[in-house]
């Protein structure tokens, strides 16, 4: 049987997904929770996780994605939103898929399958989405991106680097105006940090 968890804000999503699944025998949710910490304390093993989108506990869908495959686990990002930074940002964190949220159980059985099979569950217009290359960054944007992004302060992102914080605004308003300009306009800089791939960001990890 495929072990599947549920993470979801709205606690009657996980009965819904029992309903379109209940035709598939191999196919059985082993835990449901509203967050990634209560699925990691409650230890419970699962070969796949439904992943909601947008959680209450205001962690970006790239960071929950992160968490979850450091657990073993494969993802498979289910949302009513079929975002463009949001799918880019899930896919390259390690998720194995994204669907939108309908009443397919065939399709969600289906998605589930694909992923624990070790393939990608995804549309061909969400996989165009995933091939489209974000906007480029010059060197100081991105060392400026991955240290605000992955934590540090305005006045911390400052002194790592040895400039002033008025110039790190400078940087982060240069990394939104790039973005509005391809119509994908964000208010927080950090939810970009999975966009770039690591090897791109000075200092960062490998």
């Amino acid at each position: 049987m495929i072990r599947v968890a549920v993470i979801d804000n709205d606690k009657l999503v996980p009965a819904g997904l029992r309903a379109l699944l209940s035709d598939y025998a191999d196919i059985g949710i082993v835990f449901t929770g509203a967050g990634v910490r209560d699925y990691q304390d409650a230890a419970t093993p699962a070969d796949v996780v439904l992943l909601d989108l947008q959680l209450e506990d205001g962690t970006t869908p790239g960071a929950s994605v992160t968490a979850l495959r450091e657990t073993g686990v494969r993802v498979l990002v289910i949302s009513v939103h079929g975002d463009r930074r949001h799918v880019r940002a899930t896919i390259r964190a390690g998720a194995s898929g994204y669907l939108i949220k309908d009443d397919d159980g065939a399709k969600l059985a289906e998605a589930i399958h694909t992923v624990h099979s070790g393939r990608l569950a995804l549309t061909t217009d969400l996989m165009s989405i995933i091939n489209d290359d974000p906007p480029e960054l010059s060197p100081q944007e991105l060392q400026v991106l991955y240290l605000y992004g992955t934590g540090s302060t305005l006045a911390a992102t400052a002194r790592r680097l040895g400039i002033a914080i008025p110039t790190v605004r400078s940087y982060l308003d240069r990394i939104r105006a790039k973005w509005a300009a391809t119509d994908e306009p964000v208010q927080d800089v950090r939810a970009l940090i999975h966009e770039y791939p690591r090897h791109l960001y000075p200092n960062g990890p490998a």
